[in-house]
């Protein structure tokens, strides 16, 4: 062999062991990348749930962390993007941001809580919405900085790292598709399974160890490659007007494409379940589209080379019409939901089938697109300006203004539809106008766009009965408002499409909510309701003379609502011993400074992303603190809502602010069984004739005869149980707190596949749970103890009855069926009026067609409760028998 042939060989060989070493090399940094992109997705959700105790609502905090970390990106981006890809080692660099990462991470751990103590004085009681926003978007933005302006920067430094040792040069496609990738596993592992196992804060050091081992990893892949690349030239245009058309795009394609995420996930909200999984799933679909998009045009840039503006312009054009596409898809997917939801099975699994496909047809096509859009313009604007940073700046700048721009300003403005049609239109302006390709692509879009206006296609979703009318819609930043009448004339409430509210059927309810609490306490002058629905919870509180009351409600559009509702006095609007503030519930506690005798939380949904936080320990101890010293604190839950083993935890909790615990019920419903837990500072007992004694004003006790509580024997036989057996019933369940929303993690079960229908769960409940009289009544005498233990015996199977004829929807013969039954519970109770009076009611329906047969059920209801002459009176007026 020659020398020359020699040294060819010798030549070829150290190339083919150099692209070896390249494309392991390539492998490494790709697998950092995704990993980095893990991290990253984590620290967003567990950020997002640390802020939103502060901000005041899920949504609210989303919008403001999506913000604050789009802008720390854009700014690491701007400031050390081109100081990266000049420099000779950009592995060096890329080490110290994902340490910087880590270490702010764990920083937040402490700093988080200490800035949300600054919220209430920042935005304080009856703040304006724009300084309410301003915080939003602000407070996440500053405290998340040094971190977010680190991640900024990994992307070009990954960039720079890699661009030198690939043959084609395109880097970008390459590591943002393998860091989002990353982002995609991080999103579903942290909401899945890392955050319910470990907590928050245990969750923040797990993603700060990854950073760290990120770092390691890239000095080791470094060290072991050949030696370090010359730094890539860096071209600044002397004429930086010439920036323009590379960076415009940019900046559109990220407002624009964060804006469609904001809008869709809005319109999302009015029919999935809304619980920390369907956000994370929802979240990970837009980032697998992306990712996916982002690798195949790196794959198909690495064959075909660099893309002439042709290329760009379709991609652009394919991108609004993909947005458009999707737009009118989410017009049927209410239907698709519900066929999906009927072909599934009822299961934890099956319902998050169905949501992960609705997100799929919403997300997957213009996320591919936009995926491959965003890769294309960054690799122009790296290959013409030497580095990814400056382009991924202008980008990511874009991203952080969508979502104060779609949220607060164009949604409520003009709604969904039209704020997607904006989009779409807006994407014209990103067209390399300078062909006729991208000029047929503008008219085609802009086509596409009006045709979406013009088409009888709604992104509102609201149910409205068979012969009702939608009487009033709102759609706001937090939910769709809604206000539906049926056929009978009733009003209802409607949030987001599945929450139903008001009407004559719940008024009964809704007065009890506020009167028993109110009740228990010897004399009132001040109360505050956290959570308003349609105002009559908050209306009858108004029946109790001399209280000053004030209402908390978070959605401004549901205080809209208000006059809908207004038929039954007191009225809400000019009632000057009323004060209603919209704002954030957690908020109020902590801003306020004076102290009310009685405290009132609405029904929460618990598996509502957000809700767990107002069954948390901290929200809990916050309203103890607000107490007067014989205050009392009623939390009501909807335990037609809520699985036993999540109840558990949440009686669990409140116990262990409030020791001296009771439990109650609303009223004697199976369908929607309502639990109230009721603390105080200090142990309380009654009087057998509490009630008589504490009612003295007539318009008051005619508003509690209205609703049935106009004796003692009324309020108390709701008492379901004392502390000892509240604790006894919750065991070693864990307690719900803001680092361990286990409330947030667990109940979601209940609203995807309920195991067992509320009734059930009530009689459950009911067993397990065994009162004391001696307990409730101070110094009562054996008789009276005896009476009221009698009382829940009979309404402890009168429960048992009804949830019985729901299981088997009614029996054939009503009165031959039930009206023994409940004779046998005025025996055990001649004080259980709940089973005295149906009977009452069948013998009327029965003297028409049966005399002698109503005759017969009078004579065996006066033997069960001799000391009531109703059953007496209506037999004389029967005929002779």
């Amino acid at each position: 062999m020659s020398q020359v042939q020699a040294s060819e060989s010798g030549s070829a060989a150290s190339q083919d062991r150099a692209l070896g070493r390249n494309a392991r090399t390539g492998i490494a940094i790709a697998l950092v990348a995704t990993l980095s992109g893990f991290a990253g997705l984590g620290y967003e959700i567990v950020w997002t749930r640390m802020l939103a105790v502060s901000l005041g609502h899920e949504l609210v905090a989303v919008l403001g962390v999506i913000s604050a970390l789009f802008g720390g990106l854009a700014l690491g981006s701007l400031l050390l993007g081109r100081a990266i890809a000049g420099s000779r080692r950009p592995a060096a660099w890329y080490a110290g941001l994902e340490l910087v990462i880590g270490a702010w991470a764990l920083v937040l751990i402490v700093a988080t809580p200490l800035v949300g103590d600054l919220v209430p004085a920042l935005v304080p009681v009856d703040a304006s919405a724009l300084r309410q926003w301003s915080v939003a978007f602000a407070l996440p933005f500053v405290l998340l900085l040094p971190a977010t302006l680190a991640m900024g920067a990994t992307l070009p430094a990954l960039e720079a790292v890699l661009a030198p040792r690939l043959a084609s040069g395109a880097a970008v496609g390459h590591v943002y598709a393998a860091n989002t990738l990353g982002a995609v596993a991080g999103t579903l592992a942290t909401a899945f399974l890392i955050i319910p196992a470990l907590g928050l804060s245990a969750t923040l050091v797990l993603c700060a160890v990854l950073n760290a081992v990120c770092a390691a990893a890239m000095l080791a892949v470094a060290r072991d490659s050949a030696s370090a690349p010359a730094a890539r030239s860096i071209r600044a245009p002397a004429n930086r007007l010439a920036l323009l058309p590379v960076l415009a795009p940019l900046f559109l394609t990220g407002l624009l494409g964060i804006g469609y995420e904001v809008l869709t996930v809005r319109v999302l909200s009015q029919i999935l379940e809304n619980t920390i999984y369907t956000f994370a799933v929802l979240l990970a679909c837009y980032l697998a589209g992306t990712a996916l998009g982002a690798a195949l045009y790196a794959r198909w840039r690495s064959v075909r080379g660099e893309p002439g503006e042709g290329v760009v312009g379709l991609l652009v054009t394919i991108t609004a019409l993909a947005c458009l596409a999707g737009a009118a898809l989410l017009g049927a997917s209410g239907q698709i939901l519900a066929t999906l939801k009927a072909a599934l099975p009822v299961t934890v699994a099956g319902r998050l089938s169905a949501e992960l496909a609705i997100a799929t047809v919403a997300f997957l096509p213009p996320t591919m697109a936009m995926g491959a859009l965003f890769t294309a313009l960054a690799q122009r604007a790296s290959d013409r300006l030497g580095g990814v940073g400056p382009g991924l700046a202008a980008n990511t700048l874009g991203a952080a203004l969508a979502p104060m721009l779609f949220g607060p300003v164009l949604l409520p403005l003009m709604g969904a539809k039209y704020a997607f049609a904006l989009l779409a239109a807006a994407y014209v302006l990103a067209l390399p106008l300078r062909s006729r390709a991208a000029l047929a692509g503008g008219g085609l879009t802009l086509a596409a766009t009006l045709a979406l206006v013009l088409a009888p296609i709604s992104l509102r979703f609201v149910q409205v009965p068979e012969g009702g009318t939608l009487e009033w819609h709102r759609d706001g930043v937090m939910a769709a408002v809604s206000v539906v009448r049926n056929s009978a004339g009733d009003r209802h409430l409607q949030v987001n499409n599945h929450f139903r509210m008001g009407g004559s059927a719940s008024m009964r309810s809704d007065h009890r909510q506020a009167h028993i609490p109110l009740l228990l306490h010897p004399n009132p002058h001040s109360a505050l309701f956290l959570g308003l629905g349609t105002g009559a919870t908050l209306s009858a509180a108004g029946d109790h003379p001399g209280l000053k009351v004030e209402g908390v409600e978070l959605v401004p559009e549901v205080v809209e609502s208000f006059p809908y509702f207004e038929r039954a006095p007191p009225r809400l609007a000019g009632n000057p011993d009323i004060r209603i503030h919209v704002a954030d519930a957690r908020r109020f506690v902590r801003a306020g400074t004076s102290p009310y005798d009685v405290i009132v939380a609405d029904l929460y949904h618990p598996s509502v992303d957000g809700s767990g936080a107002l069954y948390a320990r901290e929200h809990f101890a916050a309203i103890r603190d607000r107490l007067a010293p014989d205050g009392l604190f009623c939390q009501w839950l909807p335990l037609h809502q809520l699985d036993i083993e999540t109840l558990k935890v949440i009686v669990h909790t409140f116990l262990d602010v409030f020791p001296d615990t009771t439990a109650w019920l609303a009223q004697f419903s199976v369908e929607t069984p309502l639990v109230a837990l009721v603390g105080r500072r200090a142990p309380a007992a009654y009087p057998a004739d509490w009630v008589e004694r504490r009612v003295r004003d007539r318009s008051l006790a005619t508003g509690l005869k209205a609703v049935d509580l106009d004796g003692s024997f009324a309020l108390f036989g709701l008492h379901l149980a004392g502390p000892a057996e509240l604790a006894a019933f919750a065991g070693n369940a864990p307690l719900n707190t803001d680092d361990r929303p286990v409330v947030t993690a667990s109940a979601p079960g209940t609203a995807y596949a309920a195991s067992e229908r509320p009734a059930d769960r009530l009689v459950a409940l009911l067993q397990s749970l065994h009162p004391a009289p001696e307990t409730l009544l101070a110094g009562a005498d054996p008789a009276t103890q005896a009476r009221l233990s009698a009382y829940w015996k009979a309404r402890d199977g009168y429960i048992g009855i009804g949830a019985r004829a729901l299981a088997a929807k009614g029996p054939r013969d009503v009165i031959g069926t039930l009206a023994p039954q409940l004779i046998e519970l005025v025996r055990i109770s001649p004080d259980f009026d709940a089973a005295y009076a149906p009977v009452l009611a069948m013998a009327r329906q029965l003297a028409v067609t049966d005399p002698s047969g109503a005759r017969r059920l009078l004579e065996a209801l006066d033997r069960a409760n001799p000391t009531r002459s109703d059953a007496r009176r209506l037999l004389a007026q029967l005929p002779p028998a």
